[in-house]
């Protein structure tokens, strides 16, 4: 027996140790696998009730941002596609570079000047889309600033000056006063600036002179203040922007960005968030995820339908929380780029390009605007495949799916059961993502049309039913 020891104890003790790790191995096995072949998942068998319509739809998709990108002695503008942004019935449009973009602030004679005739053309074009502007108060404009548009001011009621300036001419004189615009101090303060909460470059002085000059404008209509609009949800951020600004200084809502390819990322800051207001937060507060996509960077899957995908999958998931608004990065393609789909963020193309072309994320954007009226009760979402239903004021039944996996390989085949319709025939119409559609007349059978519908990867469909 000792000479068996002996000439195996080797072999003995990484046998010993293999089995001792089993518990950790099997389950890394067990991911492994999964995220090798997408054999593990929770197949979606989708049920919706009619009859039971809840709550109005969250539409969190009705805002969108777009980023300061312009060629060389052009001034950015959005006229060329107001009329698509208008068809999706867009709420709002995010704008950055307020200040050091649009040529506002200078100086003469020692006091400080203002010309808002680029940042007014840009405006109109907001408004022919039948949107309001969202202005990111940024940056610092190099009149006031110590150094560059990311530094402090060197006077810090300059900065109080202008922001006022701001809040006045579009609150208050241009075209008699916008009702509702809303106003978010800086953009990405930890990122552009290095901004800190409560110590060193201090992101509470930014904003509570800010706050304060914006809401001592005499006469203004309706708004809406905030921020930090932080690179991404930040609990420190929240706890330090809160409690340390007391309760005289202006908070209408917190914001920040998120670019994530898991829409869990997504769902968990709304979840976090909503649990610390609702624990530390007396007054109410709206909560906007000011700036998101897939990728922080540009690339190839902005062009395509895997990103249009990652689009729908994270609205539905968002409008189920207590998210207000949710403004896709950005609009429109900025003009660097040799060709028209060069892998910019943008929705839509340059019209440096020719005509503006639609990308599968604005084509996403076109479905899930359809759904209007009141939320829809459903069950059976699975692991990949998400719904959100919805009944307009006509009662036409719309049911959006969408199949995302990060991947982008898994396809399925989804049952649909649509219940509670009253007796009669309905046109059903399916339309795809990926642009096919068809209609097919159907009588339901005691109360319920039940079809399946078969998904590829990325793919989406909008299912609408209409009684005859």
């Amino acid at each position: 027996m000792q000479s068996f020891w002996q000439k195996n104890w080797k072999s003995l003790v990484i046998l010993g140790g293999l089995l001792a790790s089993l518990p950790l191995t099997v389950p890394l096995a067990q991911k492994a696998w999964k995220v090798m072949t997408g054999a593990s998942y929770q197949a979606a068998a989708i049920v919706v009730d009619v009859s039971q319509a809840g709550a109005p739809v969250n539409r969190i998709w009705d805002g969108v941002a777009q980023g300061f990108e312009k060629l060389p002695d052009q001034d950015f503008r959005l006229s060329p596609v107001a009329g698509l942004l208008k068809g999706v019935n867009v709420r709002y449009v995010r704008i950055d570079h307020v200040y050091d973009g649009y040529d506002v602030v200078s100086r003469a004679d020692g006091g400080l000047m203002y010309d808002w005739s680029k940042l007014d053309a840009l405006v109109g074009d907001i408004l022919s889309a039948g949107a309001i502007p969202f202005f990111s108060i940024s940056y610092m404009p190099s009149a006031i600033s110590k150094s560059d548009i990311l530094d402090e001011p060197t006077d810090w009621g300059e900065w109080g000056a202008v922001v006022s300036a701001l809040v006045g001419h579009y609150s208050r004189d241009y075209r008699g006063g916008l009702s509702n615009v809303i106003y978010e101090v800086w953009n990405e303060p930890d990122l552009f600036g290095g901004w800190k909460m409560n110590r060193g470059k201090n992101y509470t002085t930014l904003y509570s002179v800010a706050s304060r000059a914006a809401n001592g404008v005499n006469s203004a209509k309706t708004f809406k203040i905030g921020g930090p609009a932080t690179t991404g949800f930040y609990t420190a951020w929240v706890n330090g922007f809160y409690e340390k600004l007391d309760s005289s200084v202006r908070i209408d809502f917190f914001s920040w960005h998120r670019y994530s390819a898991s829409v869990d990322d997504f769902v968990k800051d709304a979840e976090t968030a909503k649990k610390l207001m609702e624990r530390q937060i007396a007054r109410s507060q709206y909560l906007y995820i000011t700036e998101w996509g897939v990728n922080p960077e540009r690339g190839s899957a902005y062009d395509g339908r895997w990103a249009a995908a990652h689009y729908l999958a994270v609205n539905t998931a968002l409008s189920k929380t207590a998210i207000d608004l949710a403004l896709a990065f950005e609009v429109l393609d900025g003009a660097p780029g040799d060709e028209q789909y060069h892998g910019g963020w943008g929705m839509l193309t340059n019209p440096k390009y020719g005509a503006v072309a639609k990308k599968p994320r604005f084509a996403a954007w076109e479905m899930i605007t359809k759904l209007t009226g009141n939320q829809l009760p459903l069950v059976g979402e699975g692991s990949y495949v998400s719904a959100l239903a919805a009944k307009d004021p006509a009662g036409v039944a719309r049911v959006l799916l969408v199949n995302y996996d990060e991947r982008g390989q898994h396809t399925e085949l989804v049952p649909v059961t649509v219940t509670g319709l009253m007796e009669g025939t309905y046109a059903v119409t399916e339309k795809y993502l990926s642009g096919r559609s068809l209609t097919t007349d159907v009588v339901p059978i005691s109360g319920n049309i039940r079809r399946e519908v078969s998904l590829s990867a990325s793919e989406a469909v909008l299912l609408t039913y209409v009684k005859q």
